[in-house]
């Protein structure tokens, strides 16, 4: 009983949730470019070919024959 009482009165505690973006600009952060880390270090071609290498893998029916 004490359990429920204290779960109802929690969710009286919602934080007011505000945008911090001026209007016309996003408040969402840029994403960085999946070939930018110590991997490929910046080499989008290298990156590709692992990413081909990677789906030729996956594919069955070059596995299978």
């Amino acid at each position: 009983m004490a359990l429920a009482l204290l779960g109802a009165i929690g969710g009286c505690g919602e934080q007011p949730q505000t945008i911090a973006a001026k209007p016309g600009q996003s408040a969402a952060k840029a994403d960085d470019k999946p070939y930018a880390n110590d991997q490929f270090k910046g080499d989008r071609a290298a990156w590709e070919r692992q990413l081909r290498a990677r789906a030729e893998n996956q594919n069955e029916y070059k596995r299978v024959n």
